[in-house]
């Protein structure tokens, strides 16, 4: 019996040995390895094509490799348009990366069918993140990844102090009426032509982010309580389409003329047809190397009214690590190292992004190395994540094409914004 005994508890312990084993070959098969091991582990992480971001993600690779020499990180970079579709149809099979570089916006979908690992520490990312920049890579209270850089396309605006000179202005507006009237003492024409525009609003982006932010700045959402639905027919979303309508057709201090054209607002801009125009800091760059224009900087918008400017932005590029990869845990951990501190702010300044970190914006050293950027940074802390659009591209589409008819007199501001409204609710529920 004796020996029996032994035998059962020899067999047992083997069969422990063996489910051990096991269970290291399974998602996560390199975590111990992840969490300070030193058992090779290779991570593939997906990029799109875009030359700072690659360079910057190449010197983040080579410092990572000091700290974990056991970790190879495959960096594979894709064209956009490809990179979009790759990840479609990729990230449920088991040719998915390791990680992947996602746009804010398309994270909540991949997480919604379980195609994201989430982050084990997530209240503590949210804490270091600002909420606009974050909110789409959260789904129903969990993290799925990490956003670098903060998508904003409002509260600030290119312009040239020259331009302000030479109409005897000198100093920015303080208040939205200030603003008009700075634009139209910007304002130039050849007869009925507008030849430079004094305050441009009519990018794409710059119409749908100004319409929800002059919303919210008199203190009403656009969103209903669970943000299933969107609210464009109250007495605060028609007067600030009728706000945007004005610039044009009332205080004409810009115009339409490029609408459907491939030459966009900041374009006009950097061609010196635009004293002032709503665009992203990520225009500045594109000025200074695209166009080889330097004379201008990049002011703060003011509020719409008595509250603060509080304005909507989407989540910007970040990281998510794949539901399918063997090595979740050390996934995540080099996702959490592109998150210190000092990495953040080196990927940044390379990229000439905005940052999603709060220590890193709130730095004054950062300001230091990018002082342009300084209306945008302090903008921050006012923004709100755009909420849970489902499919973008239908959201800004409906919104700039009421926006044209209303301003061609096609429909009424009333009229245009019911029908908006009951078509981005159509394709919400239809998403849902």
């Amino acid at each position: 019996m004796k020996k029996t005994l032994a035998m059962i508890v020899a067999l047992m312990l083997m069969v422990s040995i063996v489910l051990a084993g096991c269970s290291s070959n399974g998602n996560n098969a390199g975590d111990s390895s992840g969490a300070g091991g030193d058992k090779p582990i290779k991570l593939v992480w997906w990029v799109h094509e875009n030359p700072s971001f690659v360079e910057a993600n190449k010197k983040l690779i080579e410092d990572y490799k000091k700290v974990k020499p056991n970790v190879t990180i495959d960096l594979q970079v894709f064209p956009y348009d490809a990179f979009i579709q790759k990840i479609r149809v990729s990230m449920n099979t088991k040719t998915a990366p390791d990680i992947v570089q996602m746009f804010g916006t398309w994270v909540r979908e991949y997480a919604k069918n379980g195609l994201l690992e989430p982050a084990a520490d997530g209240a503590a990312l949210e804490a270091e993140v600002y909420p606009a920049a974050i909110g789409g890579f959260q789904y129903e209270g969990k993290v799925y990844g990490v956003p670098h850089e903060f998508n904003i396309e409002n509260a600030a605006a290119l312009r040239y102090p020259k331009m302000f000179k030479e109409a005897g202005i000198d100093k920015d507006p303080a208040t939205w009426a200030e603003l008009i009237d700075t634009a139209k003492k910007l304002t130039k024409r050849n007869g009925d032509k507008i030849t430079v525009r004094g305050l441009d609003i009519t990018s794409n982006d710059s119409v749908v982010f100004y319409f929800l932010a002059l919303i919210q700045q008199q203190g009403v959402d656009f969103w209903n309580q669970d943000q299933t639905q969107v609210n464009f027919s109250s007495p605060e979303a028609e007067k600030a389409m009728q706000e945007l309508v004005d610039l044009v057709k009332v205080h004409k201090v810009t115009d339409l003329s490029k609408l459907g054209t491939p030459e966009e607002p900041y374009m006009v801009f950097f061609k010196g047809q635009s004293a002032m125009t709503t665009a992203g800091p990520w225009t500045i760059a594109e000025g200074h190397n695209t166009f080889n224009i330097q004379d201008f900087d990049y002011m703060p918008i003011p509020s719409y009214s008595d509250k603060p400017a509080v304005f909507s932005a989407e989540s910007g590029w970040g990281e998510v690590v794949s539901k399918q990869s063997a090595n979740t845990q050390a996934a995540w951990e080099f996702v959490q190292f592109m998150m210190k501190n000092e990495n953040a702010s080196a990927w940044n300044l390379r990229t000439s992004s905005i940052p999603a970190n709060k220590h890193v914006a709130e730095d004054p050293k950062y300001l230091e190395s990018a002082p342009t950027v300084k209306a945008a940074v302090e903008a921050l802390p006012n923004g709100r994540w755009i909420g849970p659009l489902a499919d973008r591209d239908y959201f800004f589409k409906a919104i700039n094409d009421t926006y044209a008819q209303i301003v061609y007199d096609k429909t009424s501001v009333k009229d245009g914004l019911k029908k908006a409204e009951d078509d981005i609710n159509k394709m919400l529920k239809a998403k849902q």
